[in-house]
């Protein structure tokens, strides 16, 4: 809402924060179909199931690019500020460029949940999950998860782990304002990126190497894996929740934002609003307004 309403967009990070929100509003819209899923089983028959699956795969490759895009544009806007700062209009005209290039490559990353998810009977139950037909093999079968961990989380890990790294060691060593605040969120991203990916990424990775292996399951251990797949898959969507917090409500220049549409809509008075950012007007230097769009 925020950026809906704000005049100009200023950064190419603005844009991937937009798309981002815009990504993660795709996994609410299935969330109503998942309760219901979750209570009495899939009851929407195959051609929701496989719009509601493709919508959850859109969400989940177009948020890691997303997020790998902010990883770099940071890098540029702190570690490479000057050659920022003279190319931010170009910059904001190439992420105009990016956007629809992202958005098309989640989608063919999606194509194999929109194409092989359906509705199928379990244990007197209707589940909605992927089921590859008889006839592919098993490294045609592959492919599909192969694609989630390097895109999902290898890629993504390895650009956000080189570029914070890169501004943690820019951040340590120059005299930029509001650092520390800027190292907690560095540190927040990563470690909670971490903590809600790696463990579905290391069930997909299992799944993937049986689907190789062709090996033969039990029905416990099919039903054990199957838990561990729903369990980790939300564990990895609530990380989509926090999106949010991380990027957004953690950031000066985003809670700065709030406050003025909040005063704008007669939600906060003027003295309120002054008393929370008016004081600190004169201490924000154009140097904050540089480095702290980090923290947006």
């Amino acid at each position: 809402m925020t950026y809906g309403f704000a005049k100009k967009i200023k950064s190419m990070t603005d844009i991937f924060l937009i798309n981002l929100a815009v990504a993660d509003l795709l996994l609410l819209l299935t969330l109503p179909f998942m309760s219901v899923n979750a209570v009495k089983g899939w009851v929407f028959g195959n051609e929701m199931c496989k719009v509601v699956q493709g919508m959850y795969a859109i969400n989940f490759f177009s948020g890691f690019l997303f997020l790998t895009c902010i990883s770099v544009d940071r890098y540029f806007e702190i570690v490479r500020a000057v050659e920022a700062l003279t190319m931010r209009q170009r910059s904001i005209c190439y992420s105009t460029v990016i956007t629809p290039v992202l958005w098309g490559a989640s989608v063919l990353l999606s194509l194999p949940e929109f194409i092989y998810s359906e509705s199928t009977m379990r244990e007197e139950v209707y589940i909605c999950k992927m089921i590859f037909p008889e006839h592919l093999t098993s490294t045609v079968k592959s492919i599909s998860n192969f694609s989630q961990i390097i895109l999902g989380f290898v890629l993504p890990f390895f650009v956000m782990v080189v570029c914070y790294s890169i501004i943690i060691r820019t951040l340590l060593t120059g005299r930029t304002f509001k650092k520390h605040k800027a190292l907690k969120v560095i540190i927040t991203v990563v470690v909670v990126f971490v903590i809600f990916q790696l463990p579905y990424t290391l069930v997909t990775f299992m799944e993937t190497t049986d689907f190789l292996g062709s090996q033969q399951m039990s029905c416990e251990v099919r039903k054990s894996k199957d838990l561990a797949i729903i369990i980790t898959s939300n564990l990895a969507f609530t990380r989509c929740c926090l999106n949010p917090i991380i990027y957004a409500f953690v950031g000066v220049k985003f809670r700065k934002e709030i406050f003025i549409l909040l005063k704008k809509f007669g939600c906060i008075s003027r003295a309120t609003y002054v008393r929370c950012y008016g004081s600190r007007r004169d201490s924000h230097t154009s140097v904050m307004t540089d480095t702290s769009s980090f923290i947006l």
